[in-house]
């Protein structure tokens, strides 16, 4: 049974669990057409909150950036009254700032209580000592996510971040998740387009195979129709620090506290070559982020799959993915086969002269410097 064949609406009124690292409460639909398109996810509160009787239910910590600034936004104008909420950073000029541009953004915006909370940036703990969920945009992850993780995890504050980053997710799991555990507190990577859609995609096609054909799936294929955005300078001097690490393209780099993964799942080459997908008659070329979100959904399988008594994840009924190994692909769709050619030799041909370029260290840490102290940021709107 594969993804793309299905067509419909799945309910997600419903708890999930996101790269097992923790719970959160989905509210809204997924709605796909012939391959898992997300049209409309839209997240409630966190399941749990940390007690301990904190000023604030929740902090978005990088407000003064492009990212941080537009959830601030989408705060102001959705958040339920009785949510405590506020803007923290290392800046408190930059911070009063943004305050007043929110403020200056809605009716009546002046009377509002737009809390503002400074953090060091080496400790972070005056960020997680406030808020029982501190909620980070602030990348790149692995260059300055580290104190943040630490602080949430020491002072019980739950921790959600936008990473693209394997490797950030990964010593973050190995360093903090067993104290993360006893300290009753959930660190949740990777919750933005990269790697919700797939994800919670495979996550729900493989409940309702189970619930509608009392079977589980060897295999999921995501084809990515349409996909409209741009990158930040957080994001792009990620992809130039990962291009110096070697442990970046292991296609299991996020099951390493699994024994033997590639016995639970299967890899496929993430970043090159044309497939058919005969179910939709659309021909796939690598997309761009598949090389995180297929590390992620494979460790999603492993956690399904896996047996160990130290591994308490709700399932909601579903104890594994597959009974084999578990192949999941992700592709960008494109309906003429010379049009995936001419595009897969393109992007094929960016990724390769990216890697190659970034190589070297010399030239990673000019482009990672020039990217960071010119905040190059996204197009407001797409």
């Amino acid at each position: 049974l594969n993804c793309s064949a299905m067509e419909g609406k799945l309910d997600m009124n419903k708890a999930i669990t996101l790269n097992g690292a923790g719970f959160v409460s989905a509210g809204g639909s997924l709605s796909f057409r012939r391959s898992v398109s997300t049209r409309s996810v839209r997240t409630r509160s966190v399941v749990k909150m940390s007690s301990g009787g904190k000023p604030y239910d929740l902090l978005v910590y990088g407000a003064t950036g492009a990212t941080g600034k537009k959830t601030a936004q989408y705060l102001l104008k959705n958040a339920p009254p009785e949510l405590k909420w506020g803007i923290a950073g290392r800046s408190l000029e930059k911070l009063e700032q943004v305050r007043e541009e929110l403020k200056g953004s809605v009716e009546g915006g002046e009377t509002l209580d737009i809390g503002i909370v400074v953090g060091s940036g080496e400790t972070s703990d005056e960020v997680a000592k406030a808020a029982r969920v501190v909620a980070t945009t602030a990348g790149p992850y692995g260059e300055f996510g580290e104190p943040l993780v630490k602080a949430c995890v020491e002072n019980q504050a739950d921790y959600l971040d936008l990473t693209g980053e394997p490797n950030f997710m990964q010593r973050m799991i190995e360093t903090y998740g067993k104290q993360a555990e006893e300290n009753n507190v959930t660190i949740l990577h990777g919750c933005g387009f990269d790697s919700i859609p797939s994800d919670l995609g495979t996550l729900f096609l493989v409940e309702e195979a189970k619930k509608e054909f009392q079977c589980g799936l060897s295999a999921v294929t995501t084809v990515v129709e349409e996909a409209r955005g741009g990158l930040g300078s957080g994001t792009i001097a990620s992809i130039v620090r990962a291009g110096g690490d070697p442990d970046s393209l292991d296609p299991y780099g996020l099951q390493k506290d699994y024994p033997d993964p590639e016995k639970v799942t299967e890899s496929f080459p993430d970043l090159f070559g044309v497939q058919h997908v005969p179910e939709i008659d659309m021909y796939g070329i690598p997309f761009f982020l598949s090389a995180v979100n297929c590390r992620v959904v494979r460790r999603s399988a492993s956690i399904f799959a896996s047996e160990r008594p130290t591994q308490s994840i709700k399932t909601n009924g579903s104890d594994a993915y597959c009974s084999s190994r578990f192949l999941y692909k992700e592709f960008l769709g494109l309906k003429s086969k010379t049009s995936a050619y001419v595009g897969s030799a393109i992007v094929g041909g960016l990724f390769v002269g990216i890697g190659l370029a970034l190589k070297s260290s010399t030239l990673r840490d000019m482009l990672y410097n020039g990217i960071i102290n010119n905040g190059w940021k996204p197009k407001e709107k797409m």
